[in-house]
């Protein structure tokens, strides 16, 4: 008699497993067509920034035949979720990574999402980097405000020159933020072709000679601060290299750009950092990789497609 139970349970159990594989079966949910998009978020963001975004992009199934079903879009940004397709998001003031998500969903279609992140920085992104004293040099053009030391009987910038141009159209005309973000101008200075970095330093100021620059240090370790961006230590440790910044100088890899039809792509943060000097007239550049404790003379430059960071000298 238990045995009959057993079995007759069994039987009842598959079948009613059977019947559940035919409904899913029945009910599988389409995929709809095209791409969720937001539009533009930049790669870095200031805290306060805004970004007007609107979902779209997603349609139905070409074999739809109830063109009736909405597409419903939603943001989820924190703990708020708002079923519009259309939201402002301000980025909050917490440095890092900061995250939000998209979706599209329709009734009997999987749904659909995409998740959106901008670097949120600001000038407390760099730490352990602390200057003595208050800035000492005004760029009347701007007003922005420079920290300077002396060395060789000469003063030198101890920040990046972060001075910029643009058009009519918001379009920068000279100089370049790093990952060509609005939010990245006073955090790590400005990269120039050698033509504009002719012209970048605020009047008075130059780019240094080549032999002003050796003069500053033989070992790289001397240029390079043990400065932090967003927490991460920016120059990782290497048992050759030993950064000390006895120069004073407050070297920080933030990589260099290469320029192909005034686009700027940016490579090297974390590793490397590349100065403008002058030669005789002709453009060299200093460089630092994290892994050497030398000073490199990179001399093969091209004056319009290569662009590196600027320190003034007087």
């Amino acid at each position: 008699m238990k045995l009959y139970r057993i079995l007759l349970i069994a039987a009842l159990g598959a079948l009613s497993l059977a019947a559940c594989k035919k409904d899913e079966e029945t009910t599988t949910s389409k995929s709809m067509t095209g791409a969720l998009t937001v539009g533009e978020v930049a790669e870095y963001s200031n805290p306060g920034d805004n970004y007007t975004l609107t979902a779209s992009g997603l349609s139905l199934a070409s074999d739809e035949t109830d063109q009736s079903i909405e597409i419903i879009y939603y943001f989820k940004v924190d703990d708020f979720t708002d079923t519009t397709n259309t939201m402002t998001v301000i980025i909050p003031d917490t440095l890092g990574t900061y995250s939000f998500s998209v979706y599209g969903a329709a009734t009997g279609y999987y749904t659909k999402s995409l998740a959106v992140s901008t670097t949120v920085v600001s000038e407390r992104s760099i730490t352990n980097a602390r200057r003595l004293g208050a800035p000492d040099c005004v760029d009347a053009r701007d007003n922005k405000e420079y920290y300077t030391m002396t060395a060789g009987g000469l003063s030198w910038f101890t920040q990046n020159l972060a001075y910029f141009e643009k058009d009519t159209e918001g379009e920068y005309t000279l100089g370049r933020p790093y990952s060509s973000c609005k939010a990245t101008e006073d955090v790590m200075g400005g990269f120039y072709t050698w033509t504009d970095a002719q012209t970048a330093c605020p009047a008075g100021w130059r780019l240094p000679t080549a032999d002003e620059f050796d003069a500053l240090a033989t070992n790289a370790g001397d240029l390079m601060v043990d400065a932090y961006f967003n927490g991460s230590r920016l120059w990782e440790f290497w048992p050759g290299v030993k950064v000390t910044n006895a120069a004073g100088f407050f070297a920080m890899p933030f990589g260099y750009a290469t320029v192909v039809d005034n686009a700027y792509t940016f490579y090297g943060f974390g590793d490397y950092c590349y100065y403008w000097v002058d030669n005789a007239g002709a453009p060299e550049c200093r460089s630092i990789y994290v892994k050497d404790s030398d000073i490199k003379v990179w001399g093969s430059t091209s004056p319009t497609d290569f662009a590196a960071q600027v320190r003034c000298v007087k």
